[in-house]
């Protein structure tokens, strides 16, 4: 059995939803399992409700972990990524923290998850 395994502490800035819970992600690990084409990310994350650090072992889908990647190889500090994972299924997207910070209260509860 072949493994490949991927760390990134640039996926930083990541707010995952995942099982009904909200995380800040501060880097992802990647174990891909070439024999039975499998991908598996460890999010080292802090629930939001309660700031506890967790590692989520996920299982992800190839266009999910390319997109990881990509979000990682920018590298930029100000560029947040909203990643919301159900079953296989993942929507996301990206802003910056003065983009969040300045849209108007009242289009906060719009869904910008493509």
């Amino acid at each position: 059995m072949e493994h490949t395994e991927v760390k990134s502490g640039n996926a930083r800035n990541i707010i995952l939803s995942y099982n009904n819970k909200i995380y800040y992600v501060s880097g992802v690990n990647v174990k891909i399992n070439k024999d039975a084409n499998k991908i598996k990310a460890i999010f080292h994350a802090k629930q939001a409700s309660d700031n506890s650090s967790q590692d989520l072992d996920v299982e992800i889908s190839q266009g999910t972990y390319d997109m990881l990647v990509e979000y990682a190889r920018l590298d930029k500090l100000d560029l947040i990524m909203v990643l919301q994972i159900e079953g296989t299924n993942s929507k996301w997207c990206l802003m910056t923290e003065d983009w969040l910070r300045n849209i108007p209260t009242n289009a906060r509860n719009a869904n910008y998850i493509v």
